[in-house]
């Protein structure tokens, strides 16, 4: 359920910047049907690593769209009820599994007979990060799929840590190792203590603002203080503006000169 209503956050959200965060956060922690789980604030500013005022505007941005719902306020030590209406019985598409993946038949007069063969259809085969425990580490699947009719897993994948699809060896995902690149290259070298679905804030930040943004803010702040770990950085990056669409034209401000005029310089 926490994959299903996540990956409908991913590829079907009209949301962007804090407000897809909360998206995103709330998706991760759904664990029932109906898509709905407590959060309090105090949840969202530790999730999103931004001040309350930012967060309240984020929920409210996500609620007004229709993707988020408030089923029912706090109250007391009662945290509210969220909702994500749209993603309610929604489920991710699995791997296909054919004959790309697979021998090209299977002689029905094997011992092991026509229903061993690698494409029974009654047979889970999907590959990769879906198949496999769950991002926030919460169990992996059982049923059917993980009897003994399952094929087992290589050693490869049973030693692998819970990582985003893509992640590389060092367990930062392909999508946020250009930015640790930059970041280490710039000088800034910090820890990146992030781990499963920590990372998908990281991820959504460099869609929304661009490396260079995320690089020149680090560098400011790291210029100025000691800084140990990247989550330092994440309270400033929520709070940068997005990157500007393509095409926009650059303006750049111009010193003025003792007696020059407007027009000498440049400007109209």
């Amino acid at each position: 359920m926490t994959l299903d209503a996540m990956h409908w956050v991913w590829k079907h959200s009209q949301s962007r910047g804090n407000a897809r965060l909360a998206m995103l956060f709330v998706a991760d922690q759904v664990r029932t049907p109906a898509c709905e789980v407590r959060l309090s604030y105090a949840d969202f500013v530790e999730a999103l690593n931004a001040s309350r005022s930012v967060v309240k505007a984020a929920v409210q941005k996500a609620a007004e769209s229709g993707e988020l719902e408030i089923v029912e306020q706090g109250k007391g030590t009662r945290p509210s009820l969220y909702k994500l209406p749209k993603a309610v019985g929604f489920t991710r598409p699995t791997a296909s599994s054919g004959p790309e993946s697979g021998p090209l038949d299977t002689p029905r007069d094997s011992p092991s007979g026509p229903e061993s063969g690698p494409l029974s259809p009654n047979r889970d085969h999907a590959s990769g990060p879906e198949s496999g425990p769950e991002w926030a580490g919460i169990r992996p699947s059982s049923g059917p799929e993980s009897g003994p009719h399952s094929p087992s897993p290589s050693p490869s994948k049973q030693e692998a840590p819970e990582q985003p699809a893509g992640s590389s060896d060092w367990g930062i995902p392909d999508e946020v190792r250009p930015l640790v690149d930059s970041m280490t290259a710039s000088g800034v070298i910090v820890r990146w203590p992030f781990k499963g679905d920590q990372w998908f804030p990281v991820i959504a930040l460099i869609r929304k603002c661009g490396i260079p943004a995320l690089v020149a803010y680090a560098r400011r702040t790291a210029d100025r203080t000691h800084i140990d770990s990247a989550r330092y950085f994440m309270r400033g990056w929520t709070e940068l503006p997005p990157a500007p669409a393509a095409g926009t034209p650059v303006v750049r401000h111009l010193r003025p000169v003792a007696g020059q005029s407007p027009e000498d310089r440049g400007i109209f």
